[in-house]
């Protein structure tokens, strides 16, 4: 016997509706591909391309040629210098005879002078460097302590102070409070003409002190290569004092100052009658020196209220017979220990008087 069916039929899936199904199978495939699609599909964009803007039209201003005449004859106008005769300070032409013995006179070089070292900066002072027979020189203010600072100072007070420093053999402790220049001058000869007071602090480099209660102080060795014997004639503005060996041999200097400079004295009977740049001259006393001993020689001069400021040494020799000044005097050489140079002898010249003394004669102080 057959079975009789229960009327209903076999779909793809057991228990699914097979219209279902199918529905879901489309959308399914539909979903698959529009998925490839959007992966797989490459879209090209069209590159894009510049395009630049169209030039705009701007309006040219016309510019015209600035017109300048020029003359064809004209021609540049020559320059012209001023030209200045300057001249220069002419020296005396003094002749005198011959002393034999006591000097080399006018030797070798260029001009009948000596060639030595350039000394620098050149003044009456000395120049700023030695030549080994010269003598150190440094300039004292009493008026100022040793770092610059002002101490109450007064006429007598200064010339006390002098005198002591004097009296003392130029001990160097009686100074130590004062102000002294840290410049040296290294001089040959103390020939130094009536001159305005401010030029000696200005020659040691300290211009802007005062030009008073001031001395200058040099020191060095007096020798000479054979046996002599001699003293100085000197004077001094205000004052000048000279110690060799420890011993007072000149002082000289204004009454006044004198009065209270009263450790030495002259004894012979020529002093203060002679003149010399702006005073008489004293007479030292005699010095005998040993042929190539040297000794040591020391000397101060300076201002003490303003003015002008001195110091001119001379040499007279044991024995020997000197021309007569106008005056009747000795016409003595200057004191030195190397020749004088030209340029020595111009600044000397600028301001003392011609026929008191000679620079080309005498004895040079040094052992060779």
């Amino acid at each position: 016997m057959k079975k009789r069916g229960n009327g209903k039929s076999k779909g793809v899936i057991k228990g699914a509706p097979s219209g279902f199904v199918l529905s879901l199978i489309i959308h399914a495939a539909a979903f698959l591909l529009a998925g490839m699609l959007v992966v797989f599909t490459v879209v090209n964009k069209e590159e894009k391309k510049f395009v630049p803007p169209k030039p705009v039209d701007r309006p040219k201003m016309k510019l015209k040629k600035p017109k300048v005449k020029v003359k064809k004859t004209s021609k540049p106008k020559p320059t012209t210098r001023i030209v200045t005769k300057v001249k220069r300070a002419s020296m005396p032409d003094i002749q005198l005879p011959e002393m034999t013995g006591m000097a080399d006179g006018l030797v070798g070089g260029v001009g009948g002078f000596d060639i030595i070292p350039d000394l620098g900066e050149l003044s009456v002072f000395g120049g700023g460097q030695s030549i080994g027979n010269d003598f150190e020189g440094t300039i004292y203010h009493l008026l100022y302590d040793r770092r610059g600072g002002l101490i109450p100072m007064d006429q007598v007070q200064f010339m006390l102070e002098l005198r002591d420093y004097a009296r003392a053999g130029f001990k160097k402790s009686k100074l130590a409070r004062y102000y002294q220049s840290p410049k040296k001058l290294y001089t040959t000869h103390f020939m130094v003409p009536p001159i305005v007071a401010p030029l000696a602090p200005d020659a040691f480099g300290i211009p802007e002190l005062e030009s008073y209660f001031f001395f200058v102080n040099y020191k060095g060795k007096l020798v000479y290569k054979e046996d002599i014997k001699f003293r100085f004639w000197g004077i001094g503005d205000a004052y000048i004092s000279v110690l060799v060996d420890g011993e007072h041999v000149l002082l000289n200097g204004w009454d006044g100052r004198l009065e209270q400079l009263d450790y030495w004295q002259s004894s012979d009977a020529d002093s203060d009658k002679y003149f010399l740049a702006n005073q008489t001259m004293h007479v030292g006393d005699w010095i005998e020196l040993k042929a190539g001993e040297p000794v040591d020689m020391e000397l101060f001069f300076g201002e003490w209220v303003g003015g002008q400021v001195a110091c001119c040494l001379l040499v007279e020799v044991d024995g020997v017979e000197y021309p007569q000044t106008r005056q009747g005097g000795p016409l003595l050489p200057a004191f030195k220990t190397e020749q004088f140079t030209r340029d020595q002898l111009e600044e000397i010249y600028k301001y003392l008087p011609e026929g008191e003394c000679t620079f080309t004669n005498g004895p040079v102080f040094r052992d060779f």
